[in-house]
């Protein structure tokens, strides 16, 4: 009987394992789609809006998903106290700040970190060619991890549950 309850213990535990391995995969995929959805929004905001910088933050940050709310309301608040700072220095730690909330890896991070680069500029055409080739970018980026995700999801779950009948077999 205790056999019995260890293998189905055994089983619960690599069914989460599995479940969590997954999750993640897809948290990471959401979160490059609300950057996507952010750098169009920016893009619609820069191009007709022309708001001031913090303002413009507080903006996309009452609109954005979750992963990104905080960090461009951070941003929108440093940026109003310190209007004479590099913007695109003090964007860039802003983003090194959040990071360890941020789910997405190198190129999408990358995308977000040269956002920054965009407040610099002092020609609106040249802000907005920067966000469409970081949105093309993050597009190929975004069409890779989509494949890769249906891949990696069957992957994880086999190698999980094969580890846990492995397990079974083993406590039999």
């Amino acid at each position: 009987m205790l056999k019995l309850l260890g293998c189905v213990c055994i089983l619960a535990a690599s069914s989460g394992m599995a479940y969590s391995l997954i999750a993640g995969l897809g948290c990471e995929l959401r979160q490059l789609e609300e950057l996507l959805d952010l750098l169009l929004a920016l893009e619609g905001e820069i191009a007709y809006c022309r708001s001031p910088l913090p303002e413009l933050l507080r903006q996309l940050s009452e609109t954005a998903g979750d992963a990104y709310r905080e960090l461009l309301a951070e941003a929108g608040r440093r940026m109003e106290e310190s209007e004479e700072a590099d913007m695109a220095a003090l964007w860039r730690e802003t983003c090194a700040r959040h990071r360890a909330g941020l789910r997405i890896r190198d190129a999408g991070y990358q995308a977000l970190a040269r956002i920054g680069e965009v407040f610099v500029y002092t020609s609106l055409e040249s802000s907005l060619q920067l966000l469409r080739l970081d949105q093309e970018k993050l597009k190929g980026v975004l069409a890779g991890k989509r494949g890769e995700f249906a891949d990696r999801r069957k992957l994880y779950g086999c190698i999980c549950y094969m580890a846990g009948l492995l397990s079974i077999i083993l406590l039999l």
